[in-house]
């Protein structure tokens, strides 16, 4: 029997064969306008459009401090990098500021699984984790020239390549801060930045109707050598102090059962667990904090290397 196509199947066919030949013009034509397009666009500019259109929030094009990392902080967060704050003190005098092109500071997060608040996101489940903090410490110091190194490799991963168990976390960490010294023989503080699991009140306090993180110093009395540890919370908080008591929490000194008792501190006497705020704060309260911490860190720097001078 001889096969036929109807013409109305034909019919059928031959539109889907001009649709498909359409859609296939189109992608095209569109992608070559794209290329042309991304041509004349650096990477600055395409960095300002995604951050300018991601989440609806304007830049201040004469912001002098704006950086790809500010642009993007600001519109995942919700916070301004270099934001106007009415606690620090703003030093223009460049021949005040520390300059040391190799890093000083290992910045890292033993838990760093740990989420603030994300009050903009939070029906999403999108919070900031821990590392964010130290990220943007880390851009805070660069404002004085401090140069430090930032932990990105997962402690999670640690733990499992060496059968470390979660509360040994600290094993963890440590293998990576031990890396990194070898990496950068230049490192002379190792600041492990974490949160607290205490209230929100306890956490926070308002200074001039703004609310702040409040920054507390640990220092793990198991380490027999815990006294130089000691030492450096205690001037690092009076650097806070100096500059907004309201700021911080302290000092806490902790061993024996149910601490850790070291928290890796024992590996320099430039070694401290700094807690910004806690679980339930704001990412905008910490960023706050950050900014007077960096302040009280260079104060601190300045002061230790005029000494050894």
């Amino acid at each position: 029997m001889t096969r036929f196509v109807s013409q109305k199947t034909y019919k059928i066919h031959s539109k889907r064969l001009y649709f498909s030949i359409l859609i296939i013009t189109l992608i095209i034509i569109i992608n070559s306008i794209l290329k042309y397009s991304l041509k004349k666009i650096n990477d600055n500019k395409i960095l300002n459009l995604l951050a300018n259109n991601s989440y609806g929030i304007s830049l201040n094009k004469n912001n002098k401090n704006s950086s790809k990392y500010n642009n993007f902080y600001k519109n995942i967060y919700g916070i301004n990098l270099y934001s106007d704050t009415k606690v620090t003190v703003e030093n223009n005098n460049i021949n005040e500021l520390i300059v040391n092109t190799k890093p000083l500071i290992y910045l890292y997060n033993t838990y760093q699984t740990d989420k603030y608040i994300n009050e903009y996101y939070s029906s999403y489940s999108i919070n900031p984790v821990i590392t964010q903090a130290s990220l943007i410490l880390h851009e805070y110091l660069k404002k004085y020239n401090i140069n430090s190194v930032v932990e990105k490799n997962s402690v999670a991963k640690i733990l499992k390549e060496n059968n470390i168990d979660y509360f040994s976390s600290y094993k963890a960490s440590r293998i990576l801060m031990e890396q990194a010294k070898k990496e950068n023989n230049s490192l002379e503080y190792f600041f492990d930045i974490g949160m607290s699991d205490d209230n929100y009140l306890n956490t926070t306090v308002e200074i001039n109707s703004i609310k702040y993180a409040k920054i507390l110093f640990i220092v793990g009395t198991d380490n027999i050598n815990y006294k130089l540890n000691q030492d450096l919370a205690i001037k690092l908080n009076d650097e806070l102090l100096s500059i907004n008591k309201e700021l911080t929490r302290g000092i806490s000194l902790r061993g024996g059962q149910g601490y850790q008792g070291v928290y890796n501190q024992d590996f320099s006497s430039n070694s401290l667990l700094i807690y910004v705020g806690g679980k339930e704060n704001k990412i905008e309260e910490v960023n706050r904090s950050l900014i007077v911490l960096a302040e009280a860190i260079k104060n601190y720097i300045k002061g230790d290397l005029y000494e050894k001078e």
